[in-house]
């Protein structure tokens, strides 16, 4: 088969009867060649395919940051019939998803047909309509390419989620499951117990089999299901509209060069009644409504229609989730699980995770695309640090203070206002009898953001700040600048007791930022001495010291490299927008760019 055939733009682009190019890291290519003339012989091949411009840049991610650049779909396709290099590089998954979701958006994106952008998007174009047929011939390799950014993607959806990232549950836990044993006086305990020690306190906890009971978990426990009842209702994945139909057939497709997943997040949901008649949100009197409902969400002062954004329900394929981000408008939030398993890890308020840099004022984030990467590249440091470097000392004085969990169905997380968290849709554990593999690789949760008088203070700061990259959930960033007056006047008129036991916490907080307690600053020092051990790691340790500076490290490390890189491409800060999803993710292509800048150092 030619190069060209392979590119070509004709009604045949099944993928099966292609022939293919096998894609390796780059470092296999001293280990998979004996001498070193073959991989000289190699090395001159990528030249001669390449061309003289784009053999210049040895580093693929050059490469690769000048391929986004191009926003035309032919002029793309023309570059994929050059040579077997170019094919390679200008077929990468990612560039024909921006490409895709610029001109097309999500609306008809069917994947039952398509199994990768690419072809997604030649069917779309040519609008061919593309039937899926069985193989007439056998696949035939013809030949290997080697390049740690064209592997990435597949390592990535191939990387195995080791036992010690799984295995830790340190977020206190209250139980909830024997909901027909439980009297009053035990609901009111468990109530109190939350607002002393973790509401009041600003402290994770998970309320295990809150939701156990609830209608939706019974109801939505196969795709078939989901689809009868909302097949056909549009929701907001990425930044587009879409049905759920072809949301659920992009989630159970075969595609390993797709390593960031688009997560259903929608803010405006159709149907009322997935909060209303299925759960017992609403429900006056029970344990749910007295912990989130009842006295909280005072944001509801405002009338439905013109409070921002604060409840979604979220959909995700296995291996998918949302990177490090704090919460909107200082808000905390519960987050109930329906369907699957979640891995969460959360990091106070006043620790930025490593590999996270958020701007000066939070309001964009620069970070691994996806939680497995962070993963694979900081969490095993992360634990060695704690363990190694802070042998023997309080728990107070750690660098971190992180904690972590997993939520199954029925579980509900309470995540406290300003906390960093990350959360990963993990694979079932074991195979359940009880649902099909498809019903399995599909999570489910609703989850919804609140007002409380506790969180009530950090929300007055950030409306006062009227920025309105920081305050979110209106599509108007005018709505979202005078916030805090239209949310004051209102809390004046109805609340003004609150309202003014917030201002004076917020008073005295001010004061305690400007003066911080001697222990808080004997603990960042200690981090500023980490990272200025980071800033040496070119001077070669003597003697024993060697292993015990290489120990210490690890994190410093990685998280200074990851961040001069970013200043060394110029590339400007993706900001991580659960809560407005609609109207700051449009922007695909600054997205993109951003985005697979920060993908393709992650694991280099």
């Amino acid at each position: 088969m030619t190069r060209s055939s392979c590119a070509t733009t004709n009604n045949d682009t099944n993928d099966e009867n292609e022939d293919y190019y096998d894609v390796k890291p780059f470092g296999m290519l001293f280990f998979l060649f004996d001498s070193p003339a073959e991989k000289r012989k190699y090395l001159h091949s990528r030249r001669e395919s390449l061309g003289e411009f784009f053999s210049s840049f040895l580093d693929d991610r050059v490469l690769m940051n000048v391929l986004e650049h191009i926003d035309d779909a032919k002029t793309l396709a023309k570059f994929t019939m050059a040579s077997k290099m170019c094919f390679q590089y200008a077929s990468f998954d990612s560039l024909w998803k921006k490409l895709y979701l610029n001109r097309f958006g999500l609306e008809e994106a069917d994947f039952r047909r398509c199994r990768n952008w690419k072809q997604l998007y030649y069917v779309k174009a040519n609008e061919t309509t593309l039937t899926m047929k069985k193989k007439t011939k056998v696949k035939k390799k013809m030949g290997c390419v080697y390049s740690d950014a064209l592997y990435l993607p597949k390592q990535i959806n191939n990387l195995e989620i080791k036992k010690t990232w799984v295995e830790s549950f340190t977020v206190p836990e209250i139980d909830c499951s024997s909901s027909e044993k439980r009297t009053l006086a035990d609901e009111e305990s468990i109530e109190s117990r939350f607002r002393e020690e973790f509401e009041n306190k600003n402290r994770p906890v998970v309320l295990r089999g809150l939701a156990k009971e609830w209608r939706a978990i019974e109801k939505w426990k196969t795709n078939d299901a989901l689809l009868n009842e909302y097949g056909d209702e549009t929701f907001l994945v990425g930044g587009y509209r879409t049905s759920l139909n072809n949301y659920l057939s992009y989630c159970l497709r075969e595609n390993d060069t797709d390593d960031s997943k688009l997560l259903l997040f929608d803010p405006k949901v159709a149907k009322e009644e997935m909060w209303t008649e299925n759960t017992e949100i609403f429900e006056e009197g029970g344990l749910f409504h007295n912990l989130f409902s009842k006295d909280g969400d005072y944001f509801k002062v405002l009338g439905e229609e013109k409070r921002p954004h604060y409840k979604w329900v979220i959909f995700g394929p296995n291996r998918s989730g949302s990177t490090f981000h704090v919460d909107p408008n200082g808000t905390s939030a519960w987050n109930a699980v329906l369907r699957g398993r979640k891995k969460w890890i959360l990091f106070p308020n006043d620790e930025v995770p490593p590999g996270v840099f958020p701007s000066e004022d939070n309001a964009s984030v620069v970070c691994p695309l996806t939680p497995l990467e962070w993963y694979e590249n900081f969490y095993d440091t992360l634990l060695s640090c704690g363990d190694d470097d802070f042998e023997g000392e309080e728990t107070s004085k750690r660098a971190y203070h992180f904690q972590e969990t997993i939520c199954e169905a029925g579980d509900v997380i309470f995540v406290p206002s300003q906390w960093w968290h990350c959360v990963v849709n993990l694979p079932p554990e074991h195979d359940d009898q009880d649902q099909d593999e498809e019903d399995r690789n599909v999570h489910l949760a609703l989850t919804a953001n609140f007002v409380s008088r506790s969180n009530m203070p950090t929300v007055l700061k950030i409306l006062d700040s009227k920025n309105s990259n920081l305050v979110s959930g209106y599509d108007d960033k005018t709505q979202r600048r005078s916030l805090g007056e239209a949310f004051e006047k209102r809390m004046r008129e109805m609340y003004p007791e609150i309202l003014e036991d917030a201002r004076k916490q917020r008073a005295r907080t001010t004061k305690k930022e400007i003066a911080p307690p001697r222990k808080q600053q004997k603990r960042v020092g200690r981090l500023a001495k980490t990272t200025e051990n980071a800033n040496n790691v070119t001077k070669k340790p003597r003697g024993e010291n060697a292993n015990k500076n290489n120990t210490k490290n690890k994190i410093s490390t990685a998280t200074t490299i990851f961040s001069q890189h970013q200043q060394e491409q110029h590339t400007s800060s993706f900001a991580f927008s659960f809560w407005g999803k609609e109207e700051e993710t449009n922007d695909t292509t600054t997205q993109a760019n951003t985005n697979n800048t920060n993908k393709f150092l992650s694991l280099s």
